[in-house]
């Protein structure tokens, strides 16, 4: 009955008669929603030697958003099987505002996330051998999705609890080729490229200079490295945006060789070098007066500066946001694990000894490792690097997942739009916590934008207002796509209506998502519905449907479609989902 209440209230205003019994409480005031924003923050507490920290209560923690502090409105300690004996739990009987209280650990949804852009066949299949053992030990409980990207997001298992077909998408993304072998290639031929604009203008000059021109294969490398790196946190941030939707707690495992933060900036240490043979801070025996360096010729101490021109480290800090704001953790697994420096060989060229150059190899380790920490850093996960055998990296991430303390506050705002930041002390010493730095303060349509992504990727449906949806005929608009209606059978009594002179006005709000075979998707469509009824025909009017028709252009093979309908009035919404096969009559749900 509560939500016929909702419906009403308008009416009352039109006929005595509809007024509610007296003995039923009113309904609150029409057009008034309470909407509790509550911002809950998973804290990791470990000590000096990562061992998770069990015993802290209520009191030991404090909470400050943008520097202030905030009172901790709930509190819950999470414990696993093994808590660590580190800390003393509070003596019996403590029962202070602070004190320790035990619960059932949220819903865990886990995503394992296959970039293989960025990775190496060889070391990715190495990472997923271990991985099928610490996915069949997760609790039962847990959901877990494989999706890879390569290059467009594709999902290989939906979210599942069956871990026997959970091993075997493992097994079919083991089968799939990658990339990194290509992003090396890339490489090597630049520095090759490099070495013999080098080589040809070394005879111009006596003391062989760097000719500007030298630096062009560097620029062109970055730049296109550059462009894979958006691309792939592009489709990182589509991924962690449509979790929003999701209950519980949200982890997203990345397993690659590594995003470089800085794409091209090892090739441009290697300019240095070369073009600064001597060590010192140009050219050998080029002059450089007041005015710069000589014209036409490449200074060493540029290298750097160029290289910062190609710098995704705001890109990487984006993304953190975008997971802080879903309330994603992402625990960052660099699949290349601990390599050993190789030793000059005797048939190596000169390209391969560059490479080696401990200044080359710092700036290249650095830059792919710095991606994963800055991602896992800031959301409060775990970056684990240099790592062969992974069982004890792996451990340390169970003990994320079911050790944790919850803490939660009310902010004072309410969806303002804007990103703030999130600190959380310990008022014991020697102890170490891990925590999302930030979360986003959504407005309503967006909240309702992630709400949609959760129903295009997930089948997540959530139907308070009742609609129906429903596809009709398919009819082909050329050899490559169909023009396909789907149409919203919306309950006119489930939508709050406003009386004016001589009608009711209503208002919705639709958001429409299809995503195809490849993974793309378009754009999400948006569209606000009035609705008009005169007020005669308001009472026939309320058992009816109000029905609206999309028109969707969709190419062959499996679409998915989600639609999202809101009550403007009430912001009631439902999210609805639909997965079709364009190209036959077939029809699944």
């Amino acid at each position: 009955m509560r939500a016929l209440f909702r419906a009403f209230p308008a009416l009352a205003l039109l006929s005595a008669p509809l007024a509610l019994p007296a003995q039923t409480a009113p309904p609150a005031p029409f057009g008034e929603r309470v909407d509790v924003n509550i911002v809950n923050v998973e804290v990791y507490v470990t000590d000096k030697d990562g061992n998770p920290v069990d015993g802290l209560g209520r009191g030991d923690f404090e909470v400050r958003e943008d520097g202030k502090p905030v009172p901790i409105a709930n509190f819950q300690s999470v414990r696993g099987a093994s808590p660590s004996p580190s800390v003393p739990a509070r003596p019996a009987g403590d029962t202070a505002a602070g004190a320790d209280r035990s619960a059932a650990p949220d819903p865990l949804h886990l995503v394992v996330y296959v970039q293989n852009t960025f990775l190496v066949p060889s070391h990715r299949n190495r990472v997923l051998q271990q991985l099928r053992d610490f996915l069949s030990q997760l609790p039962p409980e847990a959901e877990v999705m494989l999706a890879t990207e390569d290059p467009d997001l594709r999902i290989r298992q939906p979210f599942t609890r069956d871990r026997a077909a959970l091993a075997r998408a493992v097994d079919a993304v083991e089968a799939l080729g990658a990339s990194g072998t290509s992003n090396l290639s890339a490489r090597k031929q630049a520095l090759d490229q490099i070495l013999t604009i080098r080589d040809v203008n070394s005879s111009k000059w006596i003391n062989e200079p760097c000719l500007s021109e030298i630096a062009q294969p560097a620029h062109a490398y970055a730049n296109a490295a550059r462009g894979d790196v958006l691309r792939a946190l592009g489709a990182m941030t589509v991924l962690v945006n449509s979790l929003s939707g999701l209950p519980g707690r949200k982890a997203l495992l990345l397993v690659s060789d590594g995003m470089p933060v800085t794409p091209g900036e090892e090739v441009f240490q290697v300019l240095g070098e070369i073009c600064n043979p001597s060590g010192t801070s140009g050219n050998k025996d080029v002059e450089i007066g007041g005015n710069g360096p000589l014209s036409g010729v490449y200074d060493a101490r540029q290298a750097a500066l160029d290289a910062q021109q190609y710098s995704a480290a705001n890109a990487f800090k984006d993304l953190a946001a975008h997971a802080n704001a879903q309330r994603v953790t992402i625990y960052g697994l660099q699949a290349s694990g601990l390599e050993g420096n190789a030793s000059a060989g005797a048939d190596w060229g000169v390209n391969e000894r560059l490479q080696q150059l401990p200044s080359v190899q710092t700036v290249a380790i650095s830059n792919l490792q710095g991606s994963m920490t800055s991602l896992a850093s800031d959301t409060g996960g775990r970056a684990i690097l240099n790592a062969n055998d992974l069982r004890h990296d792996f451990d340390r991430m169970q003990e994320d997942f079911s050790t944790y303390y919850s803490l939660a506050y009310t902010p004072p705002h309410n969806g303002d739009g804007r990103d703030h930041r999130i600190e959380v002390r310990l008022k014991r010493s020697g102890l170490h916590a891990r925590y999302r730095q930030s979360y986003r303060d959504k407005p309503p349509l967006e909240r309702m934008v992630d709400r949609t992504l959760a129903s295009l990727f997930y089948g997540v449906e959530d139907n308070p207002l009742e609609i129906e949806m429903k596809a009709g005929a398919m009819a082909p608009v050329d050899g490559q796509s169909w023009m396909v209606p789907v149409r919203l059978r919306i309950p006119l009594f489930k939508i709050t209506m406003l009386p004016t002179d001589k009608t009711f006005e209503g208002k919705v709000r639709l958001l429409v998502a299809t995503r195809g075979p490849s993974g793309k998707r378009p754009p999400l469509r948006q569209a606000e519905v009035p609705i008009s009824i005169p007020k005669e025909k308001v009472l026939t009017a309320l058992g009816q449907y109000y029905v609206y028709e999309v028109k969707l252009t969709l190419g062959p093979g499996e679409q998915h479609i989600a639609v999202a309908v809101r009550d403007e009035m009430t912001a009631a919404t439902s999210y609805l989902a639909q997965t079709l096969r364009i190209g036959s009559l077939e029809e699944k749900k």
